[in-house]
């Protein structure tokens, strides 16, 4: 029986924050990922969230793509899945007191627009890195977000910014026949909202 092993986790696209236009619309197109020897597959993880409230008219979309050759021409990139996010009318909450690493307890002014079991993204005014998404556990009408344990990456500041219908995404690639491939991110469309993206991967291998 064959064992295996999995890689250290890498960035395809780094955690940043996308703004669109009224024109392009802002494309993010992911570092191109060559595939060595060993290598069998590689679990996507496509993180999306809004930052800015509103009605979300023009969805936005993760291509995953790959390119038979590991050199060469960009003309033959094939899109092999794709990831539409929702048209949800998005909702923001300041949180109203300063939160340690580790805490699942958000005070916020109001719960309106927000679930049991969404998913939310927490935006670090500071330091976009710092930002977060995490899952709602349960909300109560004190009103206060309580995330799914173990609780926050980071602290937060009470001027940092809770938006709700935060998305994730996962795709597992099957790297046989692939030269190389990558994630292309498209925020398109005059009334699209602007977003914070991030998408990790981890490839597995074959050892013996």
């Amino acid at each position: 029986m064959a064992n295996f092993t999995q890689l250290a986790i890498d960035e395809n696209i780094s955690h940043q924050e996308v703004t669109h236009s009224a024109v392009v619309l802002a494309s993010v197109v992911g570092t191109e990922e060559v595939v060595t020897s060993g290598e069998m597959w590689t679990t996507i993880h496509m993180h999306h969230a809004f930052i800015e409230e509103g009605a979300n008219t023009n969805p936005q979309s993760f291509f995953v793509q790959t390119n038979l050759a590991a050199t060469g021409s960009d003309e033959s990139w094939t899109t092999v899945a794709q990831f539409t996010t929702t048209d949800a009318t998005t909702v923001e909450e300041d949180m109203t007191a300063t939160e340690a690493a580790g805490e699942t307890e958000l005070a916020i002014a109001s719960s309106t627009g927000f679930a049991n079991g969404d998913y939310i993204y927490i935006e670090d005014n500071t330091t976009v890195a710092n930002s977060e998404w995490q899952q709602i556990a349960f909300v109560t009408a004190t009103p206060t977000i309580n995330i799914v344990s173990p609780g926050l990456e980071t602290g937060k500041d009470a001027s940092d910014r809770i938006w709700s219908d935060a998305e994730t995404f996962t795709y597992i690639l099957d790297l046989s026949g692939v030269g190389r491939w990558r994630v292309v991110y498209m925020n398109q469309g005059g009334t699209a909202m602007n977003t914070a993206i991030w998408v990790r991967f981890i490839t597995t291998t074959d050892i013996e």
